[in-house]
C-alpha cells in the first residue's frame, strides 16, 4: 500500500530526530511514546500510515512540528516552547495494569545517570516501583530518592528515604518557598537541600544545607530539569537519641565554676596584701 504524506513526513522527522541522537533509534522512539516498535517497522516499510494518537504524543513529547506534518509548510520541528524563561519538559510516570501510577524509586546509584535519563523509558522500567495506601499519594506524582550524604544531617541522614511530589517548570518561581527542602535534578546531579528561591528576579536558585560543613551554591534555571518537594522522610535510624540539653548538669557546672572563680579572686586579693 502507498502511505499518506502525512507520514512520509511523520518519518522525516523521525530520522532528523535520530541523526540528532534524540531518540538512540525507532526502537526507542516507540518505547518512548509507549507504543510498539513493530508498529514503527510497518510505516517504515510503507505498509501503515502513523495513526493519529500517536502523532499527537510525538507533537507533545518531540515537538515535532504540526503544521509542517499536515502541509508540509515550516519546519520539521517546532520552537521549544518557554514559560518565563523557563523550558517545559516532560515527565516520565510509571502505571500499572489499571493505569494507576506507581511511585517511582531513584537508589543512590542509579542517580548518576537519572538526570540524563529522564525521557528513557526503559529505564525508568527498570526502577523499583511502589505504591502507599494514604490518600495523599493518589494525587500527583510522587517520587522516592534515597539519601546517601551527609550534608542534610540531622534532618536526613545516609540511607534515609525522602518522598517527595513533583513541581511543574511553569509553577516553579512561585511554588519553590524559601526554606524548604526539595530534591533538584540537574543533568548531571540529584540533590536534596533548602532552597532560596531567586528564579524571578535572578534566574538561578541557592541551595544550602543543615549540616554547617558544607557552604552553599547557586544552581542556574537553565540547569534545572525537576524539582521535587520533599513531603515524607522514611528512616532506620530509629535508635538516635534526640538531643537533650540536661539543665541541671549544666546549672552543677555553672556552680562549680562560679566557686572556682570565687576561689581565684581570695587568692589574688590575698596574695596582693
Amino acid at each position: 500500500m502507498s502511505i499518506s504524506s502525512v507520514t512520509h513526513r511523520f518519518l522525516q522527522c523521525l530520522d532528523q530526530l535520530i541523526a540528532d541522537r534524540k531518540v538512540n533509534s525507532k526502537r526507542h522512539f516507540a518505547l518512548s511514546l509507549g507504543y510498539h516498535a513493530q508498529g514503527i517497522s510497518e510505516m517504515a516499510a510503507m505498509r501503515r500510515d502513523a495513526p493519529l494518537d500517536l502523532i499527537e504524543k510525538a507533537v507533545t513529547t518531540f515537538r515535532f512540528n504540526p503544521v509542517f506534518l499536515f502541509t508540509g509548510i515550516g519546519n520539521p520541528f517546532s520552537n521549544p516552547a518557554e514559560d518565563d524563561g523557563l523550558r517545559l519538559k516532560n515527565l516520565t510516570v510509571v502505571t500499572d495494569q489499571k493505569g494507576e501510577e506507581r511511585i517511582v524509586h531513584v537508589p543512590y546509584p542509579a542517580q548518576a545517570g537519572y538526570g540524563r535519563l529522564l525521557d528513557d523509558p526503559v529505564f525508568f522500567n527498570e526502577l523499583p516501583t511502589y505504591q502507599l495506601p494514604d490518600p495523599q499519594f493518589r494525587s500527583g506524582t510522587y517520587r522516592s530518592f534515597e539519601i546517601a550524604g551527609t550534608s542534610m544531617e540531622p534532618v536526613f541522614m545516609p540511607n534515609d528515604i525522602v518522598i517527595a511530589a513533583f513541581i511543574e517548570p511553569r509553577y516553579w518561581a512561585d511554588a519553590i518557598k524559601t526554606n524548604q527542602i526539595y530534591i533538584i535534578v540537574t543533568t548531571q546531579d540529584v540533590v536534596i537541600k533548602r532552597i532560596v528561591n531567586h528564579l524571578k528576579t535572578r534566574k538561578h536558585i541557592e541551595c544550602c544545607s543543615d549540616n554547617v560543613e558544607y557552604e552553599p551554591y547557586i544552581i542556574n534555571a537553565d540547569d534545572i530539569r525537576e524539582v521535587w518537594k520533599a513531603r515524607v522522610k522514611i528512616t532506620s535510624h530509629l535508635d538516635m537519641a534526640p538531643v537533650k540539653l540536661n539543665t541541671h548538669a549544666i546549672s552543677e557546672q555553672l556552680l562549680v565554676q562560679q566557686e572556682m572563680l570565687e576561689r581565684l579572686h581570695q587568692h589574688l586579693t590575698s596574695a596582693k596584701v
